[in-house]
């Protein structure tokens, strides 16, 4: 297999922080105006649809949703603003952020339109797990045909003849009460922000854009004025302790039990091709239609012990898979990608490992990352012709 006939050169990059940057392409280490070779003799060709290139823009953010403002009501009579306190506040432009005072909070949420908004911000703050309740994995198996590919030309891969994907098994499990709970918290109840109401010029605005955002915050969502968006790195923050053990048996069942030390690549290769072939692509739409049905919005996100159990689309896969990688690698840089796959927003992982000649890299922060696609059986480095990461978005994990 892949373990005894690939070398790999050196280059990590160290932690990054949780933010967007914008990357830049980088071009295969082939020349790409050389002409494709002819299909080796004793290959078979496996088509996929192969698309044009979609033009250059900014993408839009998979998961993403636009906020509506707060409605202004007119006081009924004065009131005198509370007090405030000014603490730093890191990637705010001033140096600076308000916080509004308790009394200033407690007047905003006291305003009936508000009610909502007030017992959730009462409500349970963190997250408890229940008893357990251990489940065995659903995808225990999976193919993967990565050896026997000769090469690619596009969409179009060629495959050895007579060579046979390679099957494997894992004995793992996950607790099913624990990753049903951690579901049930991250999102938000949608009706929370339908009311939500402030009185001009008292002070109202500041004190309520803070409790929600404090709100959002708890269940992993992020909400400012403009954007409501999921927290990618607070699921992976309580996520990655409990994925541990099945990112272990998956390497360990890929690699054969190999008592040679593994390199980060040829780990990600196992959890990549687990996340890939074994966990099925599902749709997941917001919270009118999620897997949960308890009136909490997601942003179309899963959290990855419920990818694991039921599977996801593109988003929640790439969390997974940053996520296996984070619980057993704490220094390999990973990132997600968002782009666009032809017309529709797209979300894939890059990672700071090793790459090979060829394969599709992209800079963040200034060093190479490769891509891998979670949606379908790419291998590491190769992605469709209908991804499109010229104008893309990075948000590195830490």
């Amino acid at each position: 297999m892949k373990f005894t006939t690939r070398t790999f050169a050196t280059s990590l990059l160290a932690g990054a922080a949780s933010l967007f940057l914008f990357i830049e392409p980088i071009q295969p280490a082939a020349a790409a105006s050389a002409p494709p070779p002819s299909a080796p003799a004793g290959t078979k060709p496996l088509s996929t649809p192969s698309g044009v290139r979609s033009p250059p823009r900014r993408p839009v953010r998979k998961g993403a949703i636009t906020r509506s403002s707060p409605r202004a009501i007119e006081p009924t009579a004065p009131v005198s603003p509370g007090g405030a306190t000014t603490v730093p506040a890191v990637g705010n432009e001033s140096g600076s952020a308000t916080i509004p005072s308790a009394a200033a909070i407690e007047r905003a949420l006291s305003m009936p339109e508000n009610a909502d908004l007030r017992a959730w911000y009462e409500s349970q703050r963190d997250f408890t797990s229940p008893r357990h309740r251990i489940r065995s994995l659903p995808f225990d198996q999976w193919s993967d045909d990565q050896a026997c590919i000769v090469r690619r030309d596009g969409d179009t891969k060629f495959l050895r003849n007579g060579c046979a994907a390679e099957t494997f098994r894992i004995s793992a499990s996950i607790d099913q009460a624990w990753a049903d709970a951690l579901e049930h918290y991250f999102g938000y109840p949608e009706q929370v922000l339908d009311k939500v109401a402030y009185r001009p010029g008292d002070g109202s605005l500041a004190a309520i854009e803070y409790a929600v955002a404090q709100s959002f915050a708890q269940h992993g969502i992020l909400c400012s004025a403009e954007r409501i968006a999921p927290d990618h790195q607070w699921i992976l923050d309580r996520s990655a302790a409990a994925l541990r053990p099945v990112a272990k048996s998956i390497i360990d069942a890929y690699w054969h039990g190999t008592r040679v030390s593994l390199s980060a690549r040829q780990r990600i290769e196992a959890l990549a091709s687990y996340v890939q072939n074994a966990v099925p692509y599902r749709k997941v739409d917001d919270g009118r239609n999620d897997f949960v049905k308890d009136g909490k919005a997601r942003c179309g996100l899963r959290t990855p012990a419920e990818v694991l159990l039921d599977g996801g689309d593109c988003d929640s896969k790439s969390l997974l898979l940053a996520t296996l990688i984070r619980s057993i690698d704490i220094q390999t840089p990973v990132a997600l990608v968002y782009c666009m796959n032809a017309d529709t927003p797209h979300m894939c992982l890059a990672v700071g490992c090793d790459a090979l000649q060829g394969e599709q890299c992209i800079s963040v922060l200034g060093t190479p990352m490769v891509l891998i696609e979670t949606t379908s059986d790419w291998d590491i480095g190769n992605v469709s012709v209908n991804l499109d990461v010229k104008d893309a978005e990075a948000q590195p994990l830490r």
